[in-house]
């Protein structure tokens, strides 16, 4: 069974993020899609005792084939380092692509600690896995996200945001991403979804876990599968989102 419950985020602008965690994933810089603006404000107004970095930071798989790196990457970057300097326990769990990263898992640089996963406890006790998501697609029955959507067309439309988008931001309008309402359209890329968040939270019942909090499917959501916390943090190319933990421990989506 599946309660969703608050999985609607809702908009913050410019005011301080007061927390305990914070978890943020799939930011994909250096691409063009990344919405690294708005990423920078967040980092800037985050104030919380715990970062979680949830995969698919640095896209270097795609900057591999063409790298679009600007200004406001590097001053991402810059504010994870000046969170991390100023006290803010800061984890990165490489994804699939910055999957070269792993190879690092267990060091840390710059006061960031790169782990493949680890264990959240939030403030009211619940014992949560953290990892990026990517490992379950070998599980499903019909694919990753891309390969039932395509590649080429999925990473097209990206392009064509990230267009879109420097156009509005230039005459004042809100950002909007054609490309997740578009996928939400296929018949397949619904039926991938729903079995990656069943397959994620089954991972964490298995686990003796109360939760999951993963990305890589780019669809913010909290609900309960099955009497088991799905939490999915979203990205920050076409949704602007990340999930906060309160000081009460509660979870919520919040959108930037």
């Amino acid at each position: 069974m599946i309660d969703d419950y608050g999985s609607e985020p809702h908009t913050d602008h410019y005011r301080a993020l007061h927390g305990a965690s914070a978890f943020i994933s799939d930011m994909h810089l250096g691409t063009k899609g990344c919405r690294g603006a708005a990423l920078v404000q967040f980092l800037r107004h985050l104030d919380v005792d715990n970062l979680y970095l949830v995969g698919d930071i640095i896209d270097l798989q795609r900057m591999a084939q063409s790298m679009n790196w600007s200004d406001s990457h590097t001053q991402a970057m810059r504010e994870i380092f000046r969170l991390a300097a100023s006290g803010v326990n800061v984890t990165y769990i490489p994804g699939n692509h910055d999957a070269h990263l792993r190879a690092f898992a267990g060091t840390e640089f710059g006061g960031v600690k790169i782990r493949l996963n680890t264990i959240h406890t939030t403030r009211d006790g619940r014992r949560l896995l953290v990892t990026h998501g990517d490992q379950f697609d070998g599980q499903l029955r019909i694919g990753s996200l891309k390969e039932r959507f395509g590649s080429a067309a999925y990473q097209w439309l990206l392009d064509m945001d990230a267009g879109i988008n420097r156009v509005r931001q230039r005459l004042g309008y809100q950002q909007v991403s054609v490309t997740a309402s578009l996928k939400m359209r296929f018949d397949s890329a619904r039926q991938y979804i729903r079995e990656f968040e069943r397959t994620a939270a089954n991972d964490a019942r298995k686990r003796g876990l109360d939760g999951i909090v993963c990305g890589h499917i780019h669809k913010p959501a909290i609900m309960t599968i099955d009497g088991v916390g799905y939490f999915n943090d979203g990205d920050w190319v076409e949704h602007g989102t990340a999930l906060m933990e309160r000081n009460d421990g509660m979870l919520e989506l919040t959108k930037w």
